[in-house]
């Protein structure tokens, strides 16, 4: 576990130097440094994470330097990650190529998004870390590939809305799930972030959960998006720690509704709301909390954005509550979620 804490230290530190020098707006070679730390540990990791030894398998079995439908076929995987492990397979002959690839087109997105747009850079890096966002790409790849196109999109969805779409057609290549993400951001795109529509999303979410076994029209569009997904549908409640975060979730919205005003990151704030939705149905099956990683990852922009406006003794009074509570969060996740710990490395 000491690991990921040097890691934290590591990033932090130069995330303080960047802002303690003004670049948070302006690139140098400090952000590639943290892009490389991010990258680097990601890509020397050895069978650390609950997925890790599918995706090996997979890469090291039936993918090969030539370009084949029947190999596309047999990984049961979408063909974006396909064509992302035949070009690695063709770039290097290590046998852990695909993770390194796989890491840099995931955390160069959300890294990019996040220098962009936030207005307290360090703690928007230290949320992307201590909320679980790097280490949640540490299992289910595919997918976090998917979010963090569909995270760099969501700055267009208003501007240009024909690049907000086609980003996440090619996230879709990587992981279906983009599709249904992208679909439900157009259309909360125009809704306030209100009470009630808060209320609403709660009523919805336990609804569903009861109607969830007789969702089949769903299960068979997903069915035939990718086969593999119809064995998502299969019950597989959630434990304790997805409950907890529920909870920490809804307060953290509450906090968000409260203390700023109705005009204000309304987006963001809906996204927040959605994500509790997925929240909801996950404690009946836990493949289908994942998709909220779409709409909760908004958080690494809107706390510290949010934060930023107050006066300073509270803005840190705040942050340093904050900080404490996810690296609790952080904690845990790396002692209970997805095989995260004991961290080891295929150069040792």
């Amino acid at each position: 576990m000491s690991l990921y804490f040097f890691i934290v230290l590591i990033v932090y530190s130069i995330a303080l130097i960047i802002k303690t020098k003004s670049l948070t707006k302006k690139w140098t070679v400090l952000d590639i440094f943290i892009l490389l730390v991010l990258i680097i540990f990601s890509g020397i990791r050895f069978n650390v994470g609950t997925d890790y030894g599918m995706y090996y398998h997979i890469y090291n079995t039936y993918i090969s330097k030539v370009f084949s439908l029947k190999d596309y076929y047999s990984t049961k995987q979408e063909f974006g990650y396909y064509l992302l492990s035949w070009i690695t397979k063709n770039i290097s002959s290590s046998s852990y190529g695909i993770f390194w690839t796989s890491a840099i087109i995931t955390y160069i997105p959300i890294y990019s998004r996040i220098k962009k747009e936030s207005k307290n850079f360090t703690f928007s890096i230290l949320l992307f870390i201590l909320l679980g966002f790097y280490t949640g790409a540490f299992n289910i790849i595919r997918q976090w590939i998917a979010i963090a196109i569909n995270f760099y999109a969501n700055q267009y969805i208003e501007e240009n809305r024909k690049k907000f779409v086609l980003l996440n057609i090619i996230g879709s290549f990587f992981h279906s799930t983009s599709i249904i993400a992208m679909l439900i951001q157009l259309v909360v795109k125009k809704i306030k972030p209100t009470f009630k529509f808060f209320v609403f999303i709660i009523v919805l979410g336990i609804i569903s959960t009861i109607i969830f076994e007789r969702m089949s029209f769903i299960f068979s569009m997903l069915d035939n998006l990718n086969p593999r997904y119809i064995n998502y549908f299969e019950s597989r409640p959630a434990g304790k720690g997805l409950k907890l975060l529920f909870v920490l979730r809804i307060i953290i919205i509450l906090f968000v509704l409260i203390l700023t005003k109705k005009t204000e990151y309304q987006y963001d704030k809906t996204l927040l709301i959605v994500s509790s939705f997925f929240m909801i149905i996950g404690f009946t099956n836990v493949f289908i909390a994942r998709i909220e990683y779409y709409f909760s990852i908004v958080l690494v922009l809107l706390l510290p954005n949010i934060l930023t406006q107050m006066e300073k003794k509270e803005r840190l009074l705040y942050q340093y509550c904050f900080t404490v509570v996810f690296l609790v969060v952080f904690i845990l996740s790396l002692m209970y979620y997805s095989d995260l710990i004991p961290y080891k490395t295929h150069l040792m």
